[in-house]
């Protein structure tokens, strides 16, 4: 039971145990008469069948998320990528004022 893979559990095997578990035999009372190790397999058995009821719901966003996350790491990569750019432009912006500023600096001198 520890070993059981529980995020792999076959359809035809959900289908059967879904069958037994609603069964009026299987009963919390009538499993606890007959054997207290079988309350513990009933309970558990019940406890896979949600688990996987679950999953049902779960696996597709967990897919959403990962098909998100890669597409959040092409973004974060290009937004870096133009981040680096920017600054590029900024130093150019700033190394052309500079050199405006140092000729109208010059001109002005030139002209008194």
């Amino acid at each position: 039971m520890q070993n059981y893979d529980k995020e792999n559990i076959p359809e035809g095997v959900v289908k059967r145990v879904n069958a037994i578990l609603q069964s009026e035999d299987f009963t919390y009372e009538k499993v606890k008469a007959a054997s207290s190790a079988l309350v513990a397999i009933q309970k558990w058995s019940s406890a896979m069948m949600s688990y996987h009821e679950l999953l049902k719901i779960v696996n597709p966003k967990r897919e959403k998320v990962k098909e998100m996350t890669e597409k959040l790491k092409i973004v974060r990569a290009e937004l870096a990528r133009k981040k680096k750019r920017l600054e590029e432009v900024r130093a150019k912006i700033a190394e052309l004022e500079r050199l405006f500023k140092e000729k109208k600096d010059y001109a002005d001198m030139l002209q008194k």
